[in-house]
């Protein structure tokens, strides 16, 4: 299983569940990052229409797998789904949401098959 981790700012009220808006950011954000990488790569229409699946996604289906009260850890899973050009792709994945004990940061780790339709679609897959 491949993660990829990504820190906010403190939470001063301890770890955010899987559905609260923090932990969402982080995942807006690192599709935000992916799909800006593959615009000008895409074999599909243009750039300008690529970076239009920055305003049809949705994450829903958000449930808590399961919560480690000990250290205070949430296990996620969620749904994306993506369109572009009238394709729709959907895409079930975990993520984890902690908050690092040195500094109080809220770390968000999540698969990296959630961001897999976004270079499907630049690929023409």
């Amino acid at each position: 299983m491949m993660l990829m981790s990504v820190l906010l700012a403190g939470c001063a009220g301890g770890t955010p569940d899987c559905g609260d808006t923090d932990a969402l950011q982080v995942l807006d954000r690192a599709i935000e990052m992916e799909v800006k990488e593959y615009a000008s790569q895409t074999r599909r229409g243009t750039a300008e229409e690529f970076m239009g699946i920055l305003e049809n996604y949705e994450i829903t289906n958000i449930r808590t797998l399961g919560h480690d009260a000990d250290v205070d850890s949430y296990q996620c899973d969620a749904r994306i789904t993506y369109v572009f050009q009238e394709r729709k792709k959907s895409v079930d994945f975990a993520y984890r949401v902690d908050t690092d004990q040195a500094d109080g940061n809220i770390l968000v780790e999540y698969q990296k098959k959630m961001l897999n339709p976004i270079f499907g679609y630049a690929m023409g897959f």
